[in-house]
């Protein structure tokens, strides 16, 4: 059952990365998958209802993260779904081993850009050259006003999914 959880988040993954898009389809796929082998094959209802919460749990909190525009709708549904899979059991290990996996991802995603871009680098080093030296209220004056559509945006599937690999590597 968890080879076909891993193809639907590969497929997640792919999806995020190309289009920046997460089919609500494969979130329910995931979700049923789940709930399929813990009442069917693992027969403990009581790990339902815990996985439930923790799923419930992910999704109020990555919610949050959205409202603060941090994260996208389907990173938040990803979330719960992720929630209730991995459980309360293994959910702090799993949240450990993504944040470690964004921060790897972001750091070539960012390298990525600026390579892409290399006037860009020299812009931040003066943004931030000037927050040192003069606070954050003289960065203001060299902001300029950006769409949310020119913002960087950096799929978040992919980095669940690199996480996830290395909690369920990590754990056995």
């Amino acid at each position: 059952m968890n080879t076909f959880i891993w193809v639907l988040l590969f497929v997640v993954a792919v999806s995020d990365a190309r289009e920046h898009r997460i089919p609500n389809y494969l979130l329910i796929s995931i979700l049923a998958l789940s709930l399929i082998d813990k009442a069917f094959f693992i027969q403990n209802y009581t790990l339902v209802l815990f996985s439930f919460i923790t799923g419930i749990t992910c999704f109020i909190v990555a919610l949050i993260l959205y409202f603060l525009k941090v994260m996208a709708p389907g990173d938040v549904k990803l979330l719960g779904v992720i929630g209730f899979w991995v459980g309360s059991e293994y959910i702090l290990d799993s949240i450990f081993w993504i944040a470690v996996a964004s921060v790897v991802v972001g750091v070539f995603y960012a390298l990525l850009k600026i390579a892409e871009d290399p006037e860009q680098l020299s812009t931040l080093k003066n943004k931030y050259s000037m927050l040192f030296q003069y606070g954050a209220s003289s960065t203001k004056a060299l902001e300029s006003p950006k769409k949310m559509s020119e913002h960087y945006r950096m799929p978040f599937a992919p980095v669940v999914v690199i996480g996830l690999a290395l909690n369920f590597y990590f754990l056995n």
